[in-house]
């Protein structure tokens, strides 16, 4: 009876365990799905995003690639200054209140519609399908994100059972607090209306000049000047550029590192006060830290800033120096 009992209990943890990874499998397929849908239907809505104790509510028109056109978006803040943003193929643009039109870096206003776009690694997270949820009227999955150490933050995603857009997700701490949070409270998902269509064919008249002034798009092969001497394990060099300073006349070297699904930025540049400090702040999912880096009589201004943990920020920070050329 005993070796019955005892066989029984190694079967069902080997039944547990198949179970497991069927789920894995089925919640990476998912997120597949989530991300083709993202690229393939076109959809109009309205969705609340939250960072922090900000909320704000935007409306967003969405149309896929067609063979003459490229995929284009726009984004329109509803609540405070009207503001818009405007996605036609790889251009981003900000259109300000007043008129202005400012050209985007890189990345959206809202991250969290475009994560995930390149799949979960199993070696950083766990992912799970955990139950079957309602968001703006419509059934979803409800898939969880579970970080393997303490570098990076967790998500709850709600994907739409129908079409596999990402309909809901939540940012997660490590302490269970919802730090970010993106919901659509209304979706159409299909052809565009003729309004919606003329709304996308409008384009910016005059960009102003904070725009990217040489981006290496190749980082494996052109010379980098300066590195992050610490990484969590997963993140690697996604992108780098070199772009004007809002504040002063120097460049700002900016090296982007991503695991696939959380991402940060470094930014560098000289530093004229040769006041050694160093500041924190956490806003939302946001985190930012600032250090002063001193090489002789060199001054330069580090700043680290993404959606990670405070403390996996300050540690990328104290750890960015020049790259060390062979004499």
């Amino acid at each position: 009876m005993q070796w019955i009992t005892g066989k029984v209990l190694v079967l069902s943890l080997l039944a547990s365990s198949a179970m497991s990874a069927a789920n894995t499998q089925d919640a990476q397929s998912l997120l597949a799905k989530m991300s083709d849908s993202a690229q393939s239907l076109s959809y109009q809505g309205e969705f609340v995003y939250q960072q922090g104790g900000h909320l704000e509510t935007l409306s967003v028109i969405h149309r896929a690639a067609e063979q003459s056109r490229p995929q284009s978006e726009r984004i329109l803040y509803l609540d405070g200054a009207p503001r818009e943003v405007i996605r036609a193929g790889n251009e981003l643009f900000l259109s300000h209140h007043n008129g202005g039109v400012t050209q985007l870096q890189h990345g959206p206003l809202v991250p969290m519609l475009d994560r995930f776009q390149s799949g979960v690694s199993g070696d950083h997270y766990d992912l799970r399908i955990v139950g079957i949820d309602r968001v703006a009227g419509r059934e979803t999955y409800l898939l969880v994100v579970v970080p393997k150490d303490k570098f990076r933050h967790g998500y709850q995603l709600w994907l739409d059972r129908q079409s596999s857009l990402l309909l809901k997700s939540e940012l997660i701490d490590s302490q269970g607090m919802i730090i970010e949070r993106l919901q659509f409270t209304s979706l159409d998902i299909g052809p565009l209306s003729d309004d919606a269509q003329s709304h996308l064919e409008q384009r910016p008249n005059e960009v102003d000049s904070n725009v990217v002034v040489n981006n290496q798009s190749n980082p494996a092969q052109a010379p980098m000047s300066w590195e992050a001497g610490w990484l969590p394990e997963g993140f690697e060099l996604h992108s780098r550029a070199v772009r004007s300073s809002p504040v002063s006349e120097h460049a700002v070297d900016a090296l982007t590192f991503s695991d696939g699904v959380a991402s940060f930025t470094v930014f560098v540049e000289p530093d004229e006060t040769g006041l050694l400090s160093q500041a924190s702040e956490k806003i939302g999912a946001l985190s930012a830290v600032a250090k002063i880096y001193r090489e002789g009589d060199q001054y330069f201004h580090v700043t680290v800033m993404g959606d990670i943990p405070l403390g996996t920020a300050e540690r990328v920070a104290v750890s960015v120096r020049p790259v060390k050329t062979a004499s």
